[in-house]
């Protein structure tokens, strides 16, 4: 198989500084089921350096080709005048055009599927007429927005409700200017896939479970004794703040009848105020800001918890925990698209007495959780494979 990759990102074994980590393991996967050769034409906006994007090309025995941005985009990301956003239809990055020189080599390679990465390329199918084309967007940006313009939190002032409105309109304006009919649109997000259908009745929009990246299936499933491990994943930010300080002060408040049988952790930037105020309370609580081998530290402990408001797509580090054997305390968001079920594979909560609630039942009943934990590696093992999902995308085109 002869695959052109173009993208947004430039890919990367994990996230950096953008969602770079998914096209870098389907090509890994892809390499390996089809004997397939690639090219990637990379915009680069992670900005890897060119010792990064030579060593990229190492591992995954792939040609990448740097493409210029254009020049007007360049001058206002240099002189910070990116506000000017606001006088286009489209979002920044849809501005990208692809080179006549480009286009042109690329034909000749008369590859079999021409894949482009990043919504705001979209339009770049349009190049490739009469060419198989996969338009991986992963997640649909105007349901992220349509999503943050229902919390009432995320809309306290008018500044906020302009801010979340104008950037609907573009992405919903650049989602019907650019879709075609003959492009596979695929998405890590089942709701994605379903709204982007309903705003272009003619898309072939399809959804895929998100694949795994890194993971060890060799970890024993055993809760911590005499205090159980919780864990707090990832930056806290917009995304987590706000149902994350509704879990934690819960938390706080229940010190005297959980500290004995808890221990908290939280790995990432941003939870240091937190950390100390657990402390404080009673808990044995520390912060990791960064982990030189993440999977290591992640199956130091036994429960993940995260408590994500607002997002669309798949949630990577959800998805981590539950592949590398820890128990899922997650919120709606948290948890969609991956292939578990409440109960059963995870443990779905919605606010902070739930989360409490929760915390009760698992230390009266410490083997049921474990065999959830189980049953949810099991799951995710299976339906989130990655070499399953790279053979399907690809080999669906056919």
């Amino acid at each position: 198989m002869r695959l052109i990759l173009i993208s947004l990102f430039t890919p990367t074994f994990n996230n950096c500084r953008a969602a770079s980590a998914l096209p870098y393991h389907l090509i890994s996967s892809v390499k390996k089921s089809f004997s397939a050769s690639i090219n990637v034409y990379s915009y680069n906006i992670n900005e890897l350096d060119t010792a990064q994007i030579e060593q990229v090309e190492k591992e995954l025995n792939i040609r990448i080709h740097l493409l210029d941005k254009p020049k007007w985009l360049k001058m206002m990301m240099k002189l910070h005048l990116v506000f000017f956003r606001v006088f286009l239809k489209y979002p920044l990055y849809s501005y990208c055009t692809l080179p006549q020189k480009y286009i042109k080599s690329i034909k000749k390679t008369r590859s079999d599927i021409i894949w482009i990465y990043g919504e705001e390329l979209a339009g770049h199918s349009k190049y490739f007429e009469g060419s198989k084309c996969i338009v991986t967007m992963p997640d649909c940006e105007s349901l992220y927005y349509y999503r943050m313009l229902r919390q009432p939190w995320a809309t306290m002032s008018l500044l906020q409700i302009m801010k979340y409105s104008f950037a609907y309109w573009q992405y919903k304006s650049l989602e019907k200017r650019f879709c075609e009919k003959d492009v596979i649109y695929h998405f890590v997000g089942k709701e994605d896939a379903d709204f982007f259908k309903s705003m272009n009745g003619q898309a072939n929009s399809l959804f895929m479970r998100h694949p795994l990246y890194a993971y060890n299936s060799e970890k024993t499933i055993k809760f911590h004794q005499p205090k159980i491990k919780l864990l707090f994943t990832g930056r806290y930010d917009f995304y987590c703040q706000h149902g994350s300080d509704d879990f934690l002060s819960e938390l706080e408040k229940n010190c005297n009848g959980l500290s004995s049988y808890f221990e908290i952790t939280f790995l990432g930037k941003g939870w240091e105020m937190w950390s100390e105020k657990l402390h404080r309370a009673g808990f044995y609580s520390h912060n990791i800001c960064f982990a030189p081998d993440y999977i290591v530290e992640l199956q130091k402990h036994d429960i993940q918890v995260n408590a994500i408001d607002v997002g669309t797509g798949t949630k990577g580090k959800v998805l981590d925990g539950i592949a590398n054997g820890l128990l899922i305390i997650g919120t709606p968001y948290a948890l969609e698209n991956i292939s578990v079920k409440n109960g059963e594979s995870c443990v779905m909560v919605s606010n902070g007495i739930d989360f409490i609630q929760s915390l009760y039942a698992i230390k009266k009943n410490i083997f049921l959780y474990e065999k959830i934990a189980k049953e949810g590696q099991k799951k995710v093992l299976l339906e989130h494979n990655t070499m399953a999902i790279a053979r399907n995308l690809f080999g669906i085109i056919n």
